[in-house]
């Protein structure tokens, strides 16, 4: 079995276990007691490091690389912060536009943590998910892919990022912001490319839920679906000059690196079974349960 098969039936092992968890911790009485935010923790840790465990018994590969544990320059570092800020205007004209025709399941998440104090929902909103995710996708999905080459392993994995999410109105943002963080990743060499901005996303979204005013924010009349959407737009069509300031500084400093090239001149495929099993996980979990809402 070639390494990109090896990861497309590992991607359907993840997607299986992701969707399967939370209904079996449930059945433990324990889990029924605890409070949300930490069931929740509990969740999203088992769904991840037991594949991943799993994962490096079964493949005997070396975590440290396929992780990508390297540091990052102070350079890239003050870039890749500013990036976590700048990329947040696009991301929430894409959320919003998403909205406007599906249900926000990530506020839904954030109303139903609603009491939590402030550092739960941290750990549960923007922690967990910027180590655990990143060092799935960014980690094993990416290193995975990497015989595909460069950009085709960027693309599948970014695609499956969105996926994981299951359902529309995330999928398009989360597909959009993965291959950024893959991008990151490959030019630096590093995983905290990706761990710290979609810490940074995640946190800032936790920090506006507790400000002083949010409480009051929240009782406000908002405009209509058309104003809030020109608003979000403007706001991301003026984020581009920074964003783009901030890449081209980037790629000063990230030349490209070699990308893969067999020895053999064969060439792996992404699309296989176990993917087509994903997309269809995709199907039943992610689309269908939401059709309704478009008619």
């Amino acid at each position: 079995m070639n390494q990109t098969k090896q990861t497309n039936l590992f991607a359907l092992i993840f997607f299986v276990f992701f969707i399967v968890i939370g209904q079996l911790l449930y059945l433990i009485p324990l889990m029924q007691k605890i409070p949300y935010v930490w069931f929740s923790s509990i969740v999203q840790i088992v769904y991840c490091t037991v594949p991943i465990t799993g994962y490096f018994i079964w493949t005997k590969k070396n975590p440290k690389e396929v992780f990508r544990l390297y540091p990052l320059g102070w350079k890239n570092l003050l870039l890749i912060v500013a990036f976590g800020f700048a990329i947040q205007p696009l991301m929430r004209f894409l959320s919003f536009f998403t909205s406007m025709f599906f249900p926000n399941v990530a506020q839904e998440f954030a109303d139903a943590l609603d009491g939590t104090s402030f550092l739960g929902t941290l750990i549960t909103m923007a922690i967990l998910p910027a180590f655990l995710e990143e060092l799935s996708l960014r980690g094993v999905f990416l290193s995975g892919y990497r015989r595909l080459g460069t950009w085709k392993a960027i693309f599948c994995t970014a695609l499956l990022f969105g996926l994981l999410h299951m359902n529309p109105q995330q999928f398009p943002y989360a597909f959009f912001a993965g291959l950024f963080f893959c991008f990151l990743v490959e030019r630096t060499g590093s995983i905290w490319a990706s761990i710290i901005p979609h810490f940074i996303i995640n946190a800032t979204n936790v920090i506006s839920m507790y400000l002083p005013m949010a409480e009051d924010v929240a009782k406000i009349d908002m405009p209509s679906n058309t104003i809030l959407l020109l608003y979000t737009g403007v706001s991301a069509f003026i984020s581009l000059p920074f964003l783009g300031l901030i890449f081209y500084q980037f790629l000063k400093i990230n030349p490209v690196r070699n990308s893969y090239v067999p020895k053999d001149g064969t060439k792996e495929r992404f699309l296989s079974i176990p993917i087509f099993c994903v997309f269809g996980l995709f199907l039943i979990f992610g689309i269908l349960p939401y059709l309704n809402y478009l008619f």
